[in-house]
């Protein structure tokens, strides 16, 4: 394996536990407010940045994955805060559309990673000799 694959494997990890993070404050919406989905928008501010700087060493198809992972965290990442909203739907909202978009950013980075499995997997095949 590859550093960039281990790379590229351990922010997927990031991005599923920040799945189970979101998943969790959801559970625990009686109780959440704007401070945690605040905490959680950092969270995915750093993922995304990660996700970029990785994005730079990779092949076309995996950075495409990448970017795609990047665009669904930025998606979720950018919610405003409206004070008169601060509700606990306003709360629950917020963490439903984090959490969607982080579950299909895990999936793009699980792309990218499979593509980048199947490029360093065709590079290593042995070439056929011709009959």
């Amino acid at each position: 394996m590859t550093k960039s694959q281990t790379a590229l494997e351990m922010t997927r990890h990031d991005a599923q536990e920040l799945h189970k993070k979101i998943s969790a404050n959801i559970a625990q919406a009686q109780h959440a407010t704007w401070v945690d989905v605040k905490a959680v928008q950092a969270d995915m501010a750093a993922l995304g940045a990660k996700m970029q700087t990785l994005a730079a060493d990779q092949a076309d198809d995996v950075k495409t994955g990448i970017k795609a992972a990047m665009a669904k965290l930025a998606a979720a990442g950018h919610l405003v805060e409206d004070k008169a909203a601060a509700t606990k739907d306003g709360v629950k909202h917020a963490n439903a559309a984090m959490l969607d978009s982080a579950h299909n950013a895990a999936q793009s980075l699980s792309t990218a990673i499979a593509a980048a499995r199947s490029s360093l997997a065709h590079a290593i095949e042995p070439q056929k000799v011709g009959a």
